[in-house]
């Protein structure tokens, strides 16, 4: 009996579940603070990325809706699955923003034929300059700038109030690509398009078409542009900056990633190192105790040293500023 009694107080399997259940708690408890923290890090980053898209799109809120009625404008040209086809849109914007030096060339040349006259000058000018505002109008209305117009099948819907969106990583790359190409084509070529519109409000001035909503042309595309300048100075540089934190921490820390893995460890864990051990203590006497104890300390432990080593690696790849 005694000697009995000093095996099954020599064998480990009682207190392996002990042990286990100690370092789990342990291990859970800084994983709990650690996902708390990250989340709610991640969430105020996305919540403050979604403010800067709401700001966006107040600053083009107050830009007027309106049609110029460009013969060759057609919207679908410019769309792509229902969102901007930035490709398109900035060749053609690059095109039409040089048609005013090829008007003026033409104006200091003597025209050899008559059908490439003044007629012919005035039309092209009035064709570019409503193309152009067609675009802008687009653009102004249209994400990534505002979402005052929608578009289902063949459907154009219009809203006039700004909504709140959720969180796009493709928001923040079209804002970025689009905006920077057009705060550098008004700074190359913002004189051309000044003049191509002053002439086309001129024109329009002289046929008595008169602006129903008391706005030229000339000011509604000044309008836009100011506010690209203004969204390039002050809303790019934050929303990089919280882009690249966010993006640190989704891609560093992998808050899902890890979450998945914890929970397999535990689970594995939990039957091998807790359950299993009792189950075998309460109510098998194998032959081969010490083998199995043996066998289960290991296995057992072995995730441990996984978690640490895997984690002293990233800490020594963490680039600290």
């Amino acid at each position: 009996m005694r000697k009995g009694k000093s095996n099954m107080y020599n064998s480990i399997l009682p207190i392996l579940p002990a042990i286990h259940a100690t370092i789990l708690s342990i291990i859970f408890a800084v994983l709990i603070v650690f996902f708390f923290h990250s989340y709610q890090t991640v969430s105020n980053l996305k919540e403050q990325i979604n403010d800067l898209r709401t700001k966006t799109t107040q600053y083009m809120i107050h830009l007027p809706y309106f049609k110029p009625g460009a013969k060759e404008f057609k919207m679908e040209d410019y769309l792509k699955d229902n969102v901007l086809n930035l490709s398109s849109i900035n060749r053609k914007l690059s095109e039409v923003s040089s048609v005013m030096m090829s008007l003026e060339i033409s104006k200091a040349i003597p025209i050899p034929h008559p059908s490439m006259g003044k007629d012919y000058i005035e039309e092209t000018l009035i064709e570019s300059a409503k193309h152009f505002v067609e675009i802008i109008n687009l653009l102004a209305n249209f994400s990534p700038y505002c979402e005052k117009i929608t578009i289902e099948g063949k459907k154009i819907k219009f809203s006039g109030g700004a909504k709140r969106m959720k969180y796009d990583k493709n928001w923040q790359r079209d804002l970025i690509s689009l905006n920077g190409f057009l705060f550098w084509l008004w700074r190359t070529k913002g004189e051309e398009i000044r003049k191509l519109m002053s002439e086309y409000d001129a024109i329009s001035a002289k046929k008595e078409a008169k602006q129903k909503l008391g706005i030229t042309f000339s000011q509604f595309v000044t309008d836009f542009f100011t506010q690209v300048q203004f969204i390039e100075a002050r809303i790019i540089p934050e929303l990089s900056e919280k882009s690249y934190k966010l993006n640190f921490y989704e891609n560093k820390f992998k808050i899902k990633t890890h979450l998945i893995q914890a929970f397999f460890i535990a689970i594995f864990i939990l039957v091998f190192g807790i359950f299993l051990p009792l189950f075998i203590h309460l109510y098998f006497k194998p032959p081969y105790i010490k083998q199995i104890e043996l066998v289960l300390l290991i296995i057992t432990v072995l995730p441990y040293f996984y978690i640490l080593l895997h984690y002293l690696k990233k800490t020594l790849e963490l680039e600290i500023h």
